[in-house]
């Protein structure tokens, strides 16, 4: 997801790689448990190659639309199970996965959080924080409260200069509750923001039976 208000195109599928600090700063701050993962919008695997870099506890599953993605995906989680196609045409899981994160496609954030809730036991999305505010959405957020954990650094999607909207990790916990809480993440220094870490890993060829629909 990006905003594209200073006047930039919308990439191709709305394909917004997620920078790893941001991934690092939630994981920081936030005490997500371990087990089966998903990411349904897996992109390239910015988001799994983050969190597995940080944790061993986590087993990755990922989703992603766009076929040209699987070579990369393949290095990310090489043990893992990875689907191609459109993740909303498919149903929930008969099991749910301990977390469902992602950073969603920005047309398709509000669907891809109602699938990501019958999918898994905590679900953490990407969002701007304005996401909250939509009238439309009032109803729902009353009914389903997240957790907010704001980055107060505004991410770079694209490398070419910082968004143009705040933004927030949003998390849906497992138990349901009349309100969330807000919590305002660390910063993060400019030499680490503007780190892009590879998702191909040199010299990592990737197995030919990756691919598990």
């Amino acid at each position: 997801m990006s905003s594209t208000a200073r006047g930039g195109k919308r990439s191709e599928a709305d394909h917004y790689p997620t920078p790893a600090w941001c991934v690092d700063r939630l994981l920081e701050a936030c005490a997500l448990p371990g087990g089966r993962w998903l990411e349904p919008c897996a992109g390239e695997g910015a988001i799994a190659q983050a969190v597995l870099a940080s944790r061993d506890d986590v087993r990755f599953d990922l989703h992603e639309l766009r076929a040209d993605c699987l070579p990369a995906l393949q290095r990310v989680v090489p043990d893992g199970r990875i689907a191609l196609g459109d993740v909303l045409q498919r149903p929930p899981p008969r099991t749910r996965y301990d977390v469902v994160i992602t950073n969603p496609p920005f047309s398709l954030a509000q669907p891809v959080l109602e699938w990501s809730l019958r999918a898994g036991s905590t679900v953490v999305l990407l969002l701007r924080l304005n996401f909250l505010g939509t009238r439309g959405r009032a109803s729902f957020m009353r009914r389903h409260p997240p957790d907010v954990y704001v980055l107060p650094d505004r991410p770079s999607f694209t490398g070419r200069g910082t968004d143009s909207i705040e933004y927030a990790w949003f998390v849906w916990p497992r138990e349901p509750r009349e309100a969330g809480t807000l919590r305002v993440l660390a910063t993060t220094d400019k030499a680490q923001r503007q780190q892009r870490k590879p998702v191909l890993g040199p010299d990592q060829p990737a197995p030919k039976d990756a691919l598990r629909r």
